[in-house]
């Protein structure tokens, strides 16, 4: 950098190279174009002496400073270089937001560079020492203040002293910068850097170092150091990325070259973590795409597109993803994508480097944009189904967990608003389903595999989750084709296949079918009733001939038919629990949703006279074989009616009968206190009239009793409202004492 380029250009530079993490980006750019696979920043607050210096001037540049050392030879970079990141130099010039003199040592010389053409002499932007000249390497030996510094850090970087590399080996296996901090105004910049700018340089290199190194070819180590006044040492944060040896799956269909790989990276610093990542490069071969083969001889550039995806998230962050162009750019929503992979390109970036240019209306011939829109159209997607193929490959060889697959699918509702990626995320979906890819996992193997067209899907509408499981175990154990599918994949298949209808889902029917061809026994009872509310929920009713899911009170279940001796009856308010005694249905709302219950009422047909009926041909034998009047009731006993069987029935008669002829021989009238510590003595009701009152006393007979008796043909006798014992042929029992005469 000369004085006049200085002054007509610098200014400008530095607002196009914003200050910031963007500094260190840059360098590490330059030093993986180089070929290094270490960088390493170093933050050194110490001042240097100042009386032994090669100019006086120097001596305001020996406070805190800040060095970039890399491995590798700095070395010229051609500007037409289509594989060097930095390969147009400018970002470099960003450095000049820190300091007025650079210091660069690398190989056989070390170099100060004065733009200013104030330290060593009018018209001279600096000097150069080179370790082959014998006075140059005894002033940088004997000038003890003037290269301390670099003595410090080549020893804590390179592991090497100082005098070797200079006298002996006459030469520098690496590069370093430095950059003493501005600590007054210059022609430069007005910037000056303090000790927290240095601070907040290197934090807000911190948030994005875990995405630093994916996609950079080389560098694969980054530190950032540490040294204060007293020149004590600490390592702030060191990021390293590997990539595994086991994983290097490469393809090539005649239109693109690709390879995954599977990189490892490991971040220590307050806290140390290790995120895995799916990494995809796809390059597009020559030939396939006219302007796209043009616009890459041109410009230089390369058509490839690098994806990478974090393995180990079981739930993907799509608002975190962004793009890159080999270091990731700048995280505003600009960058965004709301792709679930992160994506680099060799993009065409405006001139600050923080933005890739797009045809927008003042830019509609710009061939760097015109170049970014063919990238994401014709390359992208194709890497897009590299990624999901080869990770699906990964999955069945226990490398990548199976709900990979699912979430490196685009998801419709993290880009719907964000319309260039919508139509990415279109474009490949479109290609995945038209290719016939198999991409749907299995639910008796999830690490197996089909495709659209030979799967079943699961039922799409609001349904349990136990029903859910149900459904899938059967189906499963029938060796049906059921898939699982994530939220973000159905609504994939829903808004872009084509023809939607065509494919086969999980429907009532579906299921009706796959039970009755199958004949499926081993079923738990859960899942049947699982099974029943689900088959019944689209109302065919008539369908459901055959399959045994049809509940009883005994806990077993029977088929449904239609036959006459097969009929049932269901426990609801107006057929209560107290008929479960008795072997028949016994169902109720909280044992299934209503479908259910609507339907059994429909297909049953029952009515009050079939619940005598049923009645009477499962009474306890013991009450069946006797000819007496009376029967024992013994609550006790698990083969009789249990203690609410008599006041529900009576419940049931008051609320459905107008008279009781059909109920003459049935035990349901209490001679003594109904009770659960003593049997009770039922009497079957007669064809003569019974009339109930207490022995020996007088009783006013409520208008409830003389309904009933007059229900069965009888009369209550009055006398001056009261009613005698003496006058009737009748069973006795006091009203407080009996339940039968409180529910009346």
């Amino acid at each position: 950098m000369t004085k006049h380029y200085l002054s007509d250009s610098s200014n400008y530079i530095l607002r196009r190279y914003p200050d910031g993490g963007q500094i260190l980006k840059e360098l590490i750019q330059n030093a993986d174009d180089a070929g290094a696979t270490e960088v390493v920043f170093i933050h050194d607050d110490r001042s240097y002496g100042t009386e032994n210096l090669w100019a006086e001037d120097l001596a305001k540049y020996q406070g805190p400073a800040l060095y970039a050392y890399n491995n590798s030879v700095a070395r010229s970079v051609k500007r037409g270089d289509p594989n060097k990141v930095g390969r147009f130099g400018l970002g470099f010039n960003s450095v000049y937001h820190i300091t007025d003199v650079t210091s660069i040592f690398s190989a056989g010389h070390l170099g100060m560079m004065d733009p200013q053409e104030k330290i060593f002499g009018e018209q001279k932007g600096g000097f150069r020492w080179s370790l082959e000249e014998e006075d140059d390497r005894e002033a940088l030996t004997m000038m003890i203040d003037q290269f301390q510094p670099f003595r410090d850090i080549v020893s804590l970087v390179s592991r090497q002293e100082w005098s070797r590399v200079i006298q002996e080996d006459q030469n520098f296996n690496g590069t370093l910068f430095r950059f003493p901090l501005r600590s007054e105004e210059s022609e430069i910049s007005d910037n000056l850097y303090s000790y927290e700018k240095v601070v907040e340089l290197f934090d807000s290199f911190i948030a994005d170092a875990e995405l630093s190194l994916l996609f950079l070819k080389n560098v694969s180590s980054v530190s950032l150091i540490h040294i204060n006044a007293l020149g004590s040492v600490s390592t702030k944060l060191q990021v390293k990325s590997t990539t595994s040896q086991d994983v290097d799956l490469k393809s090539c269909d005649g239109v693109t070259e690709g390879l995954t790989q599977i990189k490892t990276i490991t971040l220590d610093s307050e806290e140390s973590r290790e995120t895995k990542w799916l990494v995809t490069s796809c390059t597009m071969t020559e030939g396939n795409v006219d302007e796209l083969d043009y616009l890459a001889e041109k410009l230089k550039f390369l058509p490839r597109i690098d994806l990478a995806f974090p393995c180990d998230d079981v739930h993907t962050d799509c608002s975190k993803s962004r793009l890159c162009c080999f270091l990731p750019l700048p995280n505003n929503d600009s960058n965004k994508t709301g792709l679930p992979v992160y994506v680099n390109a060799y993009f065409g970036l405006t001139d600050n480097r923080r933005h890739i240019k797009w045809l927008e209306e003042d830019q509609r011939n710009d061939e760097h944009a015109i170049w970014n829109e063919k990238l994401i159209k014709e390359v992208l997607p194709k890497t897009y189904l590299t990624i999901i193929q080869d990770a699906i490959r990964l999955v069945q060889d226990d490398i990548l967990l199976v709900n990979s697959i699912y979430n490196l699918w685009p998801d419709i509702s993290q880009v719907q608003h964000k319309e260039k990626w919508y139509e990415v995320a279109m474009d490949v979906l479109s290609q995945l389903f038209s290719q016939d890819v198999a991409v749907l996992s299995l639910a008796k193997d999830e690490r197996q595999f089909i495709t659209l067209k030979k799967a079943v899907l699961p039922c799409n509408g609001p349904t349990t989750c136990e029903t859910l499981s149900a459904i899938t175990r059967i189906l499963v154990s029938c060796d049906v084709n059921l898939v699982t599918l994530s939220d973000s994949v159905t609504r994939a298949i829903n808004d872009v296949y084509p023809d939607y209808s065509s494919l086969t889902h999980v429907t009532p029917a579906f299921l009706r079918n796959t039970l009755r061809s199958s004949g499926v026994k081993d079923i738990s009872d859960a899942d049947r009733l699982a099974l029943l509310e689900f088959v019944l929920s689209d109302e065919q009713y008539s369908e459901l001939h055959g399959l045994q899911l049809l509940p009883r009170s005994d806990g077993s279940f029977k088929s449904f038919t239609d036959r006459e001796e097969d009929t049932v009856l269901i426990d609801s308010k107006e057929f209560p629990r107290y008929i479960r005694f008795f072997g028949v249905i016994a169902l109720s709302g909280t044992d299934l949703k209503s479908p259910v219950i609507v339907y059994l009422y429909m297909v049953t047909n029952i009515d009050a006279n079939q619940v005598v009926r049923f009645t009477k041909s499962q009474l306890p034998d013991d009450w069946k074989k006797t000819e007496n009047k009376l029967v024992t009731w013994d609550v006790s006993s698990g083969l009789h009616p249990p203690l609410i069987w008599l006041q529900e029935f009576w419940r049931f008669l008051d609320c459905h009968f107008t008279e009781l002829s059909s109920l003459i021989g049935l035990p349901l009238i209490p001679v003594n206190t109904v009770s659960s510590s003593q049997p009770v003595k039922l009497a079957k009701i007669q064809r003569l009239p019974t009339l109930i009152f207490e022995k020996s006393k007088k009783l006013v007979i409520p208008d409830s009793i003389t309904q009933l008796v007059n229900k069965v043909g009888g009369t209550v006798l009055k006398e001056n409202n009261w009613l005698r014992h003496e006058d009737l042929d009748s069973y006795v029992l006091s009203p407080s004492q009996n339940m039968f005469c409180k529910c009346l």
